[in-house]
């Protein structure tokens, strides 16, 4: 992955712990379309994981075009690259 943009940064700060969707939105105030492909960037690089919407399993895969039912949560990878 290039070098993460300020818009990944902030996605990545606030998933410390898991974050749904519709949480992440309002944190960050960014656009649905926006988050989505920060998002759908930083799962490829292995930045972040993705949760069910009861956020208790990890999921090896996910549906990229329904992001607003999975929740999300930064690796110890994804927490390094914001340091």
């Amino acid at each position: 992955m290039k070098k993460i943009t300020e818009s990944q940064k902030q996605v990545l700060s606030q998933l410390i712990f898991v974050e749904s969707f519709d949480m992440l939105a309002s944190e960050t105030g960014a656009h649905q379309g926006a988050l989505r492909d920060d998002l759908i960037q930083l799962i490829n690089a292995g930045f972040i994981e993705v949760f069910d919407q009861n956020q208790k399993q990890r999921l090896n895969g996910y549906d990229s075009d329904n992001l607003q039912l999975f929740s999300f949560r930064a690796t110890n990878l994804g927490l390094k690259s914001i340091q």
